[in-house]
């Protein structure tokens, strides 16, 4: 952290973010990722049964705030299918038991919106809409054209719906910390490349066009934690947190594709999917944000 310094982890936290990255790294990598998004649905299914297999989801479900925000962050830098994104959320959202139930068996994968275009929802078992949950099977389904395929858009028309007890605050701040992820993520891509890029027989890092570039990424992502994590401990900051992710999150990322150069506009750098998965998220769950509730009289 760079805005806080005595901010620490839990143990469990600590536990449960090594079990994830341990399983991620050995079983999921971009090029997964990129036969998805060409219709493999197999990697998806499997990674989801290695998923409830590490019994994240009840972890989340009922951890700390803290603790569910700081693993969706690293659940975005993964840049994992956006069903599977979707129902780590729905774990902390959904306050429903026998929702609860099947979604930590595995048995459902839940697609939330807090509108009737729903991202992903054509992949979903469950869909949730606002405090409604629709089957996927008696709803009608739109797909739309979308930036990311693995999350597509989808017009969700229903006359058959169960009203659940729903939290879109803690919705909100999880899908606001995912997006944290895929910025600190196309970030510590920027930093790396910087470093090993050579022009003029020095990385070009240390050319202060650069330089000055990479740090002001840097502290757009921890203003960006910073208010997230505050959000995580006052939830009436949450569509604070979430609008700063909105507008600060999608620049570091544009910022990271000028970094690379020409490459960084090419299909060969995953740059692009981050963007597109964040621009996706960004047009969820956003409340009205009054400034004048945070304003202090002189």
């Amino acid at each position: 952290m760079l805005l806080d310094p005595t901010f620490e982890m839990s143990d469990d936290v600590k536990l449960i973010l090594g079990s994830i990255k341990e399983l991620l790294d050995s079983k999921w990598d971009t090029k997964k990722f990129r036969s998805v998004l060409e219709g493999n649905k197999e990697l998806t299914e499997q990674l989801w049964k290695d998923i409830i297999k590490l019994e994240i989801l009840p972890y989340i479900s009922n951890s700390p705030l803290r603790d569910a925000v700081i693993i969706n962050e690293l659940i975005g830098s993964k840049l994992l299918p956006g069903i599977i994104a979707s129902s780590v959320v729905a774990s902390r959202g959904i306050k429903s038991k026998d929702i609860l139930d099947k979604l930590f068996s595995g048995e459902v994968k839940i697609a939330v919106s807090d509108s009737n275009y729903v991202p992903g929802a054509d992949q979903a078992d469950l869909i949730l809409i606002d405090n409604t949950i629709v089957k996927r099977k008696d709803a009608e389904l739109k797909s739309f054209n979308s930036l990311d395929n693995s999350m597509k858009i989808n017009e969700v028309k229903h006359n058959a719906g169960e009203n659940v007890q729903v939290n879109n605050a803690e919705i909100s701040i999880l899908f606001a910390s995912q997006m944290l992820g895929h910025g600190q993520e196309v970030l510590n891509m920027a930093v790396k490349y910087s470093k090993e890029r050579i022009a003029f027989g020095k990385p070009i890092g240390s050319y202060q066009a650069i330089k000055h570039r990479v740090v002001n990424d840097a502290v757009d992502v921890e203003l960006v934690r910073s208010i997230i994590l505050e959000a995580s401990d006052n939830i009436k900051y949450v569509w604070l947190a979430k609008e700063l992710a909105n507008k600060k999150i999608p620049k570091v990322i544009l910022s990271g594709i000028q970094v690379h150069g020409g490459i960084g506009f090419t299909d060969d750098m995953d740059i692009h999917l981050h963007l597109k998965r964040s621009l996706t998220l960004s047009k969820i769950y956003n409340g009205k944000v009054d400034i004048s509730e945070f304003l202090q009289s002189l």
